[in-house]
């Protein structure tokens, strides 16, 4: 055989199984909420930001509510990444053996 159709064996038939859609959302809807929290958040805080600061902090000067809109949505991006460095790791190792028990 081929170099190619040996590769293409090893792709169309994996040895891990593949877990439903609706399983795989349950174990991750947590993962799922904080995305959807930090993408609402990321599209609405620089927005209120600009508006807020554009009158009443900086009386008019657009440049500056622009740039405090890009400071709020960097600010978000900070925040999403260190949640998700202290995020635990999932353990599928684990979890595989407390469903066999």
């Amino acid at each position: 055989m081929s170099e190619s159709s040996t590769q293409k064996q090893q792709i169309t038939s994996p040895n891990k199984e593949f877990t439903p859609l609706y399983i795989w959302m349950g174990e991750n809807s947590a993962v799922l909420v904080k995305l959807a929290v930090f993408t609402a958040a990321l599209f609405a805080l620089p927005i209120v930001t600009f508006f807020l600061t554009l009158h009443s902090l900086f009386e008019g000067n657009t440049t500056y509510a622009a740039g405090a809109a890009a400071v709020m949505a960097n600010v978000i991006v900070i925040l999403y990444v260190i949640t998700a460095m202290l995020e635990k790791p999932k353990d599928e190792d684990s979890q595989k053996e407390k469903k066999t028990e």
